[in-house]
């Protein structure tokens, strides 16, 4: 069956409860309705009090404004009133404005004013703006170029002249080096402080220590730098067993000479004694005995200038010193039939003075393979076929 107000589900209605709905929905309704009513009279309200409140305030802002121009114009008026009082010589001004001024002044509310929209600040006349002297204008602007112009003169100067300042410090740590390396060297050669006041003699076996100590005792007090070899060698001329020297300075006051004594390679019969010599055939000595490693020259050697002897002292120095010690005697007439004689009884001939070194090694590397077998003659002057027998 179809109800009144839309499809009928065909289910049985509740009278009651459907009528008690229909007045919850009214009263609902209803609350509701009031609730908008009463949100717009509010709203009313609201709105009129606002818009009271701004015209009031605009009626403030308005008479405020009003009252400023007034005070402007008086002001204005006063002061042109006096000054025609003063220069043109005229009367005082008319009481009546003079009230009206006094007036408008005491009602004038600075504060108010001040808390005036901007609005109504806008409308109130402002100060006219004082015009710039030319003169003084032209004068700010030329003195904010010049300083322009300095400061850029400035840097265009400090960048083309940096190579330059880099030179100029290179010139002048250089001559500070050069000029600290003569101020040393002058305090060293004219002042006491670079003197000599302690001499060491180093490398001396057979010469006697204490007396060329005592030899280069002339040197004390000389400063460092002007001891001269020439002079030490003058002293140490009378000790014929120092072949060479080298002195050496350690400041501030050292002096350290170091020798090489001559070696004896030759001994000759003198007599009753044995005369040695070095390789260049200077005399160091005459002793009793042979000294170890020294060959006994023959009587043709005797003299110190001859082939033979250069010769054969050329070989003994070259020799190694472990077939230097085997030497008992040594001849020699040309300087190319150099031969010894070892301890043990062996002749030896060793030939010229050319390639010592490699006929020694021939000669120990022989004396070694031999052994104990009996061998009269070993012949070394030639290395590529050694001969003994």
């Amino acid at each position: 069956m179809k109800r009144p107000d839309g499809f009928d589900s065909g289910r049985p209605q509740d009278p009651e409860r459907t009528a008690a709905d229909l007045r919850a929905e009214r009263e609902a309704l209803a609350r509701e309705s009031a609730a908008r009513e009463q949100a717009a009279r509010e709203a009313a309200e609201r709105d009129a009090q606002n818009r009271a409140d701004a015209a009031r305030e605009q009626e403030a802002a308005d008479t405020a404004a009003r009252a400023a121009e007034r005070a402007w114009i008086a002001e204005r008026t006063h002061a042109v009133d006096t000054v025609t009082g003063v220069e043109g010589g005229a009367g005082d001004p008319d009481p009546a404005d003079a009230q009206e001024t006094r007036d408008v002044s005491a009602s004038l509310d600075v504060a108010r004013l001040r808390s005036a929209p901007d609005r109504v600040r806008a409308l109130l006349p402002r100060r006219a703006v004082s015009e710039v002297d030319p003169v003084v204008a032209a004068e700010k602007r030329l003195r904010a170029a010049e300083r322009q112009n300095k400061r850029r003169v400035k840097r265009e100067t400090k960048r083309f002249t940096a190579e330059s300042r880099r030179r100029r410090r290179r010139v002048l740590i250089a001559l500070g080096t050069v000029a600290a390396l003569v101020l040393f060297v002058l305090v060293g050669a004219f002042t006491p402080i670079m003197s000599v006041r302690d001499i060491k003699v180093e490398g001396a076996a057979s010469v006697n220590v204490d007396e060329v100590a005592e030899a280069l005792t002339e040197f004390n007090g000389v400063p460092l730098a002007l001891v001269n070899e020439n002079d030490v060698l003058r002293a140490l001329e009378p000790f014929p067993l120092i072949q060479r020297y080298a002195i050496e300075r350690v400041p501030p006051s050292t002096l350290i000479v170091r020798i090489e004594e001559r070696v004896p390679v030759i001994a000759i019969a003198e007599g009753d004694s044995l005369r040695l010599y070095d390789a260049a055939g200077v005399v160091l000595g005459d002793v009793a005995e042979r000294p170890e490693g020294v060959p006994l020259g023959s009587a043709g050697m005797r003299n110190t200038s001859s082939k033979g002897f250069q010769a054969a002292s050329r070989v003994v120095r070259d020799m190694p010193a472990a077939l230097r010690a085997q030497l008992a005697e040594v001849s020699s007439t040309s300087g190319q039939d150099v031969t010894f004689t070892l301890a043990s009884g062996v002749e030896v001939f060793w030939g010229n003075t050319e390639e010592t070194k490699r006929k020694s090694l021939v000669l120990e590397t022989m004396l070694k393979s031999l052994g104990d077998r009996a061998v009269s003659h070993i012949d070394v002057s030639s290395t590529e076929s050694p001969i003994f027998k």
